[in-house]
């Protein structure tokens, strides 16, 4: 099987960022600032190092009869790779992604939920033992389909579940434990200048850091950051304030069976060699091994690995299949994490089938000095609900724009509602713009003009859609991460006046990187002409920096701070004025630029006029 056969992508439609595999893999293992497990989705609290799947059964092959576990993944140290140690093989190189949001690019009407991600893969062919797969994979002819699901529904934006179908393509299973092996571990990217994180770096380790709790009522692994006794005091939870959770949700089984969940946990050491055949992963599954979290204290010495499995299911018969479903589950605190749970408990008891709002509608944001333009279409108001009693399931009342600088909550900033019985009546003309923009296809018919913004800010914001409910249900509305955007409003050329560098002088940071790490910071070079040269000089005339600008293709990506691809994925790249760029104070050789006065230049490279001025950068001992 070729690497390229070994495909990733990052469910990231709510609030959660889950990295998902199409080989039973779970998380990056840190080996990229990348969505691990991270909630809420752009914050960089990240949850979870690495997980995969567990199958265990009683199996048959030409050799007999044997105790059998396929795994995933086993311990092993950060960074290691997952195609690697995996005792799974993808059928397909590659996931599919689909959706029933109905004016979404890969919306289907097979779609389950806002963001379906769909990989094959199956336990065959057999593998020879490699790294701390110790023992040679013998096969029970599994074959895994995996559905990753996440919702924008407010009530469902906190979790994602996984479910597995595990077809048999082999002899009868006896005695099948399915389950999820995982190392949950919490803390805050964003303090690391460097990654993968290290003792060195940053807060230093990472792990050994871990509170976890067993919530048998809602067969869940509860856990939070915690850096030392007593809980919570000792915690300092206001580094990492959020919780997490792996949920046992269903299992739908051909023959009968009573399973029950076991959680068991031990001290990660890859090379154990009390786990390291598949008679001693089965054991685990099944409920041996340390049970009481209480075992694991906060001195330095444990860093725990969860194992969450439920069985046993006692007999799948040849071309017979099992379904389980877990949830990663996130939550503000731990009262927040509970009704999430319940929610996913809900909702996999009702088969996912969770109400729909309208779609969001498709947005197109235009920037200036000091102010934006939001535009939007009309597509959610043909959308069809089926399970709606309005006329051909038209159920659309209004839209709500949301805007701010709080990137989790944006606060509402305007409403327009249909002129009927049902809400604020405020009616849509209003939004109307006297002509429509089309861009890339599509056509926006809504505008509404943002002022009084402040230059060189973030801001965050969506537009929604909601519904005019029924009499069994109140009105609902679409979630903010289907169309959540960024906005930083600046200077086109001649705006004002000329370029201009702002913050000036720079004095550690500015109010837009404040707190943040000494690489996430940047100035901003505005009013520039459409295509330029920017240049940065010593006083002695050193080249310190240059870069080539092009207003109608940057986004952002020359300071992290700004816009990472790789972190933000919660958003799109930030609508750009077209006549502004961001420096991250970084010099050309990959430095950290030091205090001092420097001298700029911006050459237009279409007619050659050159701009020239002084900044200077007063930075502090800690960067």
């Amino acid at each position: 099987m070729r690497a390229a056969d070994f495909a990733v992508r990052i469910a990231g439609v709510n609030r959660v960022g889950l990295q998902v595999s199409n080989y039973g893999f779970f998380g990056n293992n840190f080996g990229s600032r990348s969505p691990s497990f991270e909630f809420p989705l752009g914050q960089g609290y990240e949850h979870l190092s690495r997980a995969g799947l567990w199958v265990g059964a009683r199996a048959l092959d030409d050799e007999g009869v044997f105790t059998g576990v396929s795994a995933a993944i086993v311990d092993n140290s950060q960074g290691s790779s997952g195609p690697a140690e995996t005792e799974y093989t993808p059928i397909k190189g590659t996931l599919t992604e689909r959706s029933r949001i109905q004016n979404a690019a890969r919306y289907s009407p097979d779609a389950i939920s806002d963001q379906d991600l769909i990989a094959e893969y199956a336990d065959t062919p057999a593998k020879p033992s490699s790294g701390f797969q110790r023992e040679p994979h013998r096969p029970m002819h599994l074959r895994i389909t995996q559905r990753t699901l996440g919702f924008t529904l407010q009530a469902a934006d906190a979790f994602v579940v996984s479910s597995f179908t595990i077809h048999n393509d082999g002899p009868a299973l006896q005695d099948v434990w399915v389950g999820l092996y995982a190392q949950i571990v919490s803390g805050n990217r964003e303090a690391y200048t460097m990654w993968p994180p290290s003792a060195g770096t940053g807060p230093g380790s990472w792990y050994y850091k871990t509170y976890f709790e067993y919530d048998s009522t809602h067969s869940m692994v509860a856990e939070r950051y915690c850096r030392a006794l007593p809980v919570f005091d000792g915690c300092v939870v206001s580094y990492c304030p959020p919780w997490v959770g792996l949920q046992y949700l269903r299992s739908i089984s051909h023959t009968p069976a009573t399973p029950r969940t076991v959680h068991r946990w031990w001290v990660w050491s890859p090379g154990d060699t009390t786990r390291d055949e598949d008679f001693e992963r089965y054991r685990l599954m099944s409920g041996g091994g340390a049970p009481n979290p209480d075992l694991c204290p906060f001195d330095g010495s444990c860093s725990p690995i969860q194992l969450l499995s439920v069985g046993p299911f006692p007999r799948i018969e040849a071309g017979d299949s099992l379904v389980v479903d877990f949830a990663w589950v996130g939550g503000d605190d731990r009262a927040r994490l509970t009704d999430y749970a319940d929610y996913a408990s809900f909702a996999a008891s009702i088969d996912y089938h969770l109400p729909s709002p309208p779609p969001s509608p498709r947005v197109h944001i235009e920037s200036g000095n000091g102010r934006a333009t939001v535009w939007w279409d009309d597509s959610p108001e043909f959308a069809s609900d089926p399970t709606s009693p309005a006329p051909g399931g038209r159920d659309f009342e209004g839209y709500r724009l949301y805007l701010g600088l709080d990137r989790e909550r944006p606060g509402m900033l305007a409403q327009y509602d249909l002129p009927d019985t049902t809400g604020f009546n405020t009616g849509l003309t209003r939004a109307l713009a006297p002509q429509p923009l089309v861009a890339d296809g599509i056509t926006y018919r809504y505008r509404h003009e943002l002022t009084n913004l402040k230059n060189g800010f973030r801001y965050f914001g969506a537009i929604t859609s909601y519904d005019t409910g029924d009499p069994g249900a109140p009105p609902l509305e679409s979630g903010l991460g289907q169309n959540k955007f960024a906005l930083v409003p600046n200077a086109r050329a001649g705006e004002r006046g000329g370029v201009t560098v702002y913050p000036n002088p720079y004095r550690v940071d500015a109010a837009w990187d404040a707190g943040a790490s000494a690489r996430r910071h940047y100035v901003w070079f505005a009013g520039l002409p459409s295509r330029c040269t920017i240049r940065l000089y010593t006083l002695s005339g050193d080249l310190v920096f240059e870069s080539a600008f092009d207003g109608s293709s940057y986004h952002g990506e020359s300071a992290s701070g700004l816009y990472d691809p790789t972190r933000d994925r919660d958003i799109q790249a930030p609508s750009q004025s077209g006549g502004a760029y961001a420096w991250d104070l970084i010099t050309a050789r990959g430095q950290a630029a030091a205090s001092g006065l420097y001298v700029w230049s911006v050459e237009d490279r279409d007619s050659g006029a050159m701009s020239r001025g002084k900044l200077l950068l007063v930075k502090s001992d800690r960067e």
